[in-house]
């Protein structure tokens, strides 16, 4: 019997042990909830090997289900406390990788397709068309300040609040921004370094020290490494720069958002999420459903989830230059910077069906649309918030990125969107 205790202990601090490593380090895997069940279930199999000799069966039993439950509770528990991913979301290998929110998301007033311009007969096909979209699960526009078209699917509602990703950024974009407005950095051509002294000792050569603020948001930071999720210190420590492409080329770095993150934590004196809520989102009357940690800090590129009105709100502040109900919450200039191509020409910008991509801002996808301008935040697995400033509309499109992508197919549903929205009434 000791023996079979020393077993289940050890196999339950194991799986412990991986679960703990898995969601610490490889958050970015499509399904953040799937280890612990993964390895419960070998538990419980392992478990059933063990029952085909009689011998103390019961113990055996009651040691098995107690690991397994002992596993779920821990991992849970690591999970709330390190905020790693919401806990109710969705079970892993599921249709959908999202969770319902508690609150409600933003009221738009609403109009019909008709009153706001378009052809109703033609927004009603293009719905029905769209059921064929297998991974979207959700889509709003918003012209003139009204919502004027809303459609979930695959189960979805307007409570479900999907990783937006690369979204992200925009959003970390606006609290830079707001940052300078409360006099928290001076400017955008704010060194880098500075902000982690704790750190200076450990940074190899001198490049890094010229990195500013606008090269972060700008992507020009000159990084060498591959994108993906970065922590502070593989940023400053570990990553190579390269510093002849400082301020001079454009290449996609996620990292350059986590140290934004990190420095807005640090020049406030409060986290990253809690800044946002109360200088950015309680202004526009929306919550963000939840954000993820990394290493002490809320990740400023990637792993937020939002529902697609509080997106479609937010897109709101930028399309009307950052007023929102006559009040100037974020500063026009800095929209007006957002929205400026610091990167003229790139090999990564690409020509993608209808629409070409012509630039980068502030944290912002700029596009050519038949010579009219879209500006998107845009996220991993075709999570999209578009602004067409000369039709006022912002769109809001939330797909299930986990599941296999057919760029042509859905990329065609989206140039038939953009074709509806621009078409000249």
């Amino acid at each position: 019997m000791k023996k079979l205790y020393i077993i289940f202990s050890l196999l339950t601090g194991f799986c412990i042990a991986i679960s703990y490593k898995i969601k610490d380090d490889y958050f970015y895997l499509p399904y953040p909830n799937a280890i612990e069940y993964i390895l419960v279930v070998l538990v419980l199999l392992l478990t059933a090997i063990l029952l085909i000799r009689r011998k103390h069966r019961q113990h055996k039993a009651a040691l098995g289900l107690a690991s397994a439950a002992t596993i779920l509770l821990v991992v849970n528990a690591m999970n709330y406390f390190f905020e790693w991913h919401p806990l109710n979301l969705s079970l892993p290998f599921t249709a959908s990788q999202s969770f319902e929110v508690i609150h409600e998301p933003y009221k738009w007033q609403t109009a019909t397709p008709g009153s706001a311009g378009y052809d109703q007969e033609e927004i009603k096909q293009y719905l029905k068309e769209i059921e064929g979209w297998e991974r979207l699960r959700g889509l709003i526009v918003v012209k003139d300040g009204k919502l004027v078209i809303e459609k979930y699917q695959k189960g979805a509602t307007r409570f479900s609040a999907f990783n937006v990703h690369s979204v992200t950024k925009s959003i970390t974009s606006a609290l830079t921004g707001l940052s300078i407005q409360e006099g928290y950095f001076k400017s955008e051509d704010d060194l880098v370094i500075p902000f982690f002294s704790e750190h200076q000792g450990m940074i190899p050569g001198n490049s890094k020290y010229k990195l500013t603020i606008a090269h972060l948001l700008s992507m020009r930071g000159g990084f060498t490494g591959w994108d993906g999720p970065q922590n502070v210190e593989q940023a400053l420590v570990n990553e190579g720069v390269s510093e002849g492409k400082i301020g001079q080329e454009f290449k996609y770095y996620t990292g350059s958002q986590m140290l934004l993150s990190a420095m807005i934590t640090k020049a406030s004196n409060t986290t990253t999420k809690e800044f946002a809520r109360e200088k950015l989102f309680k202004p526009l009357g929306i919550q963000c459903g939840f954000w993820r940690k990394v290493d002490g800090y809320y990740a400023g590129g990637d792993e937020s989830y939002f529902t697609a009105r509080d997106l479609a709100r937010f897109g709101e502040l930028y399309l009307n230059k950052g007023r929102v109900n006559g009040v100037q919450i974020l500063d026009a200039a800095w929209v007006e910077k957002s929205f400026t191509n610091y990167t003229s020409e790139s090999k990564a910008f690409r020509t993608l069906g209808c629409y070409q991509e012509t630039g980068y801002g502030y944290s912002w996808w700029l596009l050519n649309y038949n010579g009219k301008p879209v500006y998107t935040a845009r996220g991993k697995g075709g999570q999209h918030i578009l602004i067409l400033p000369e039709e006022k509309v912002v769109a809001v499109i939330l797909q299930e990125w986990n599941l296999q992508k057919d760029f042509e197919t859905e990329n065609a549903y989206l140039c038939r969107l953009l074709a509806i929205l621009t078409r000249e009434v």
